[in-house]
């Protein structure tokens, strides 16, 4: 885990940690997100981009890592875990070190919200959502091996999740208990999610438009 250069949340109130999924070669990506909805975060918001190590037969590896040292340099916002690969399949571990960072380095943040780098969010909408009170293909193919149930438990789509960060805590206590299996949305807000007896709630129906985006 990479020390961050001074410590983001101390001594602050943080009502809510971002983490943006996402690619060590898609500076693009995080240059888009901190150019636009990352721009409506209020000083009580903290948004950090967590990427992996080289993926396997990665070209220009050096000339990658001297373009990301000088984006760490410029924002300081990257969260760079070297010994995890880039992949799909390393989505699940990818996902876990990053609500270790925020157990770590942010536990004060009252919520946590994991995104993926291609999703738009109205952060202004997080204070109606979170400050009102709540009314109670092969890529997906997985082993009995690695869940022996017919089903998946409930679980959140993984292009946006949050909850607050006594969730994230009883999730992560439970990881050791479980197979990581890649479906890392299913995983943390499905598997660990029931054994930390979490409860979730969907409201993409209010707070989330389908379809396409036109810039």
């Amino acid at each position: 885990m990479e020390k961050p250069r001074i410590d983001p949340c101390i001594g602050k109130q943080i009502e809510l940690a971002v983490l943006v999924i996402s690619r060590r070669e898609l500076v693009h990506r995080r240059m888009g997100i901190r150019n636009s909805w990352a721009k409506d975060a209020s000083k009580k918001m903290i948004i950090r981009y967590v990427i992996g190590g080289p993926s396997e037969g990665e070209e220009n590896s050096e000339k990658l890592d001297k373009i990301l040292d000088e984006e760490q340099e410029q924002f300081g916002d990257l969260i760079r875990y070297y010994n995890i690969m880039e992949g799909y399949n390393f989505l699940q571990f990818k996902t876990g070190v990053a609500f270790q960072w925020q157990q770590k380095w942010c536990p004060n943040a009252e919520y946590v919200m994991k995104i993926d780098d291609d999703t738009i969010i109205d952060l202004p909408l997080f204070d109606n959502i979170t400050f009102r009170p709540l009314i109670l293909n092969s890529n997906s193919y997985v082993s009995e091996k690695e869940i022996p149930t017919e089903m998946y438990p409930e679980y959140m789509h993984g292009s946006t999740y949050f909850g607050n960060s006594k969730a994230i805590t009883s999730i992560m206590k439970h990881t050791k208990e479980v197979f990581a299996i890649h479906i890392e949305d299913a995983l943390y807000t499905g598997i660990l999610a029931e054994k930390g007896n979490v409860s979730r709630y969907d409201h993409a129906d209010k707070h989330f438009r389908n379809g396409d985006v036109y810039f």
